[in-house]
């Protein structure tokens, strides 16, 4: 088991946006309201869409009765094949108009999805919106994802298939830890990092407080070889990448005044601090700052930095 730091991550952000235009009357819920599938999120001036379906229900109902007694006479031969099927053609077409208007109308109502919580509002009451016009940001708070840094390190030892577990908990809740169930993993490397992101679901509705942005600390089950051991506290500025994409420290020797490379493998990072693993014994001095000035056999004066 390993210990790392993780994120809450949000896996569903949709943009939410009125399909018809026109001037905002009611807004209904605030920014970080949550709401249930269906419910009203904000209503546009519903007036002008009312008139318009009721022009095409008149110009519809017009047409169809037109075309009731139009049909007695195309029934006798008074009426030629082709005016009848004009006369169809129009009733089939104010019947579409009719069904847009409708359409048009429900629109004006502007409602949840998906049960979730409304990440932004990015509108006004009485403002007037375009259709397509982003209007909220709506978060799926249902789908929370939790995503991990990897050390190379550990990356280059784990197969493709792995089925990875853990558990994670918010730092200031360790009692109540939740289960996670890995979802995927990036294949390009987060340069600043020398780190490969992994993505992991959380397994069942949880109790807690939960918001996209918050720090969690992880402990993944990544087999025996990546089992808990001893480790030494260095300042994160002591850590530098190698050619060859590994972590490395600089480590002293004091009788040469000469610095000499160390691998090492990040178990974690809090703060300022970084615990590693690699062939480091206790009392050993590290160079703890300006690491991108220092290169093999670089004779320095030591400053006693010790890694605990």
């Amino acid at each position: 088991m390993r210990e790392f730091t993780g994120r809450i991550e949000q896996t569903s952000i949709s943009p939410l946006a009125f399909e018809v235009s026109g001037r905002i009357v009611e807004i209904a819920v605030r920014d970080g309201g949550a709401v249930k599938k269906g419910q009203l999120i904000a209503r546009i001036d519903a007036e002008p869409y009312e008139l318009q379906l009721r022009r095409a229900d008149a110009q519809y109902t017009q047409l169809a009765e037109d075309l009731k007694r139009k049909a007695v006479l195309h029934d006798e031969g008074i009426l030629s094949g082709a005016s009848f099927d004009q006369l169809k053609a129009a009733v089939e077409m104010a019947l579409a108009q009719r069904d847009l208007a409708r359409r048009d109308l429900r629109n004006t109502r502007l409602v949840a999805p998906f049960d979730g919580r409304v990440a932004r509002r990015n509108v006004e009451s009485q403002q007037t919106v375009s259709a397509g016009m982003l209007a909220f940001n709506f978060e799926n708070v249902g789908r929370l994802e939790v995503g991990v840094e990897l050390p190379q390190s550990v990356i280059e030892t784990l197969s493709a298939s792995a089925a990875l577990s853990g558990k994670a908990w918010l730092p200031e809740r360790p009692e109540q830890p939740f289960d996670l169930v890995y979802r995927e993993r990036s294949t390009l490397i987060t340069p600043s990092a020398s780190s490969y992101r992994l993505l992991f679901g959380v397994a069942q509705p949880v109790k807690l407080p939960l918001l996209p942005g918050m720090i969690v600390r992880v402990r993944l089950d990544l087999g025996p070889q990546h089992n808990d051991s001893p480790g030494f506290a260095v300042p994160v500025g002591s850590l530098s990448v190698a050619p060859d994409g590994h972590r490395r420290l600089w480590r002293y020797d004091r009788p040469s005044g000469q610095v000499h490379a160390v691998p090492v493998d990040v178990r974690a990072i809090s703060g300022g601090d970084a615990v590693v693993a690699g062939a480091l014994n206790v009392g050993d001095q590290v160079v703890a700052g300006g690491v991108q000035f220092v290169a093999e056999g670089l004779h320095v004066r030591s400053m006693d930095a010790n890694p605990q």
